[in-house]
Formats: C-alpha cells, sequence, structure tokens
C-alpha cells in the first residue's frame, strides 16, 4: 500500500512537472513570436477562410489576398461568389460588400481593442501582455505548434484566438478565432511576404459612386 502511494505521489510530481515545464514552453514559444512579429514591419499573403457559422451548420468557404502594415493598417479582399473588401487604414475600418451596395464604417479603437483576438495581427494587441496563453496541439507533422491566446481582460464577449505557428521560425501561417456564439473563423495564411514597405495608399479606402455609408453606433 505505501509503495502505491508512493508511485501515485511521484506519478502526481511528474504530472505537476510536466505541465510547468509546458506552460513556460508556451510562453517561450510566445516571447518568440511576438519578437518575430516585432521585426515585421508589414506582410502580405494569399489567404483562405473558412467560416463555420454555428447557426446554420454549415462551413463558408472564400480565398483572397490580406496585406497588413503596422499600425493599424490592414486590407483583405475576397473575390468569391460574394466579393468582400474590409480596409482599416488606423482610424477607420471599412467593410464594403459591392453586391450589396453598401460598405459598412467604424472606428478602429472600437472594432479592434487590445483584447481582441486579430488585434495582435494589427499590431495593437501583445500576446503575453494581453493574452492569456497556452499551448494547444501541434500538427500531424510536427512542424506546427498551436498556440491558444485567451484576452486577460473582458474576455467574455470577444472571443478565443488559437494561432499556428512555426515551430523553427515562429512565424504565423495561420488562425482560428472563436467567438461566444460558437462561429469559428480558420485563416489559413500561404506565400508569406515580409516587411516589403508597403505604401499607406494601399491601406485606404474610397468610397465607390452611388454606395451608401453604414456608421456603427457610437459607443459600440
Amino acid at each position: 500500500m505505501v509503495r502505491i502511494f508512493r508511485m501515485l505521489g511521484s506519478s502526481i510530481l511528474l504530472l505537476l512537472v510536466a505541465v510547468a515545464a509546458r506552460a513556460g514552453e508556451a510562453d517561450d514559444i510566445a516571447t518568440r513570436v511576438q519578437e518575430r512579429y516585432d521585426a515585421t514591419h508589414d506582410f502580405t499573403a494569399r489567404v483562405v477562410q473558412k467560416l463555420r457559422v454555428a447557426s446554420l451548420d454549415k462551413t463558408l468557404t472564400s480565398e483572397g489576398t490580406v496585406a497588413f502594415k503596422k499600425p493599424g493598417r490592414m486590407r483583405w479582399e475576397f473575390k468569391e461568389d460574394d466579393p468582400q473588401i474590409i480596409v482599416a487604414d488606423g482610424t477607420t475600418l471599412w467593410f464594403y460588400r459591392p453586391q450589396e451596395q453598401q460598405v459598412f464604417k467604424a472606428p478602429f479603437d472600437s472594432a479592434f481593442r487590445s483584447t481582441t483576438p486579430i488585434s495582435f495581427l494589427t499590431g495593437v494587441g501583445r500576446i503575453t501582455q494581453d493574452f492569456n496563453v497556452k499551448l494547444d496541439g501541434e500538427s500531424a507533422d510536427g512542424k506546427l505548434l498551436y498556440l491558444q491566446l485567451v484576452p486577460k481582460k473582458d474576455g467574455g464577449d470577444v472571443g478565443v484566438l488559437r494561432l499556428r505557428v512555426t515551430r523553427d521560425t515562429a512565424d504565423i501561417r495561420g488562425a482560428e478565432v472563436f467567438d461566444p456564439l460558437g462561429n469559428v473563423s480558420i485563416l489559413e495564411f500561404e506565400d508569406v511576404q515580409r516587411n516589403l514597405a508597403l505604401p499607406d495608399e494601399r491601406f485606404q479606402f474610397e468610397i465607390p459612386p452611388g454606395v451608401d455609408v453604414i456608421s456603427a453606433p457610437m459607443g459600440n
């Protein structure tokens, strides 16, 4: 009986050591990702987005391009059956759907708080400062690690982010955003190119003639 308790105690100790080591590894990887991203002033990529809509029990897939420039600039263009253009110039967020002849306009600061999962990609949020980080698996070939980021503050209504990062270089190769309604947006980045000195003009949105502009209510 004493031997069994000793074995049980040893097993628990090994488990605690493993958990602590895993937490330390997650912090180390998160630091490497942040350092790599700090050295990235801008980047472009081809992107595949898969949106799992919980209420419809279906997955919508679209392909396009994305460009980011710090701080706070981004441009997404999807050219499928339902084209979409999303632009942020650091001050205003624009969401344009040509088939609807409407563009949605919102203040950038309200759309991308530091605790918003996608804020890390815009250069607003910082991983270890704004999120609790833990390892959440790896790819079958072991080349990608999955980091789960949960906002430290006011995280109940903004969701959870899971980054896919390369084990060797700590580059971001994808992201999964889980919102409180059960929807999941999966982003896969391909052909990533860093530090291209992208012009600010690329992140400006000009309202097409005849398009209705819908402004977000202030304070939301």
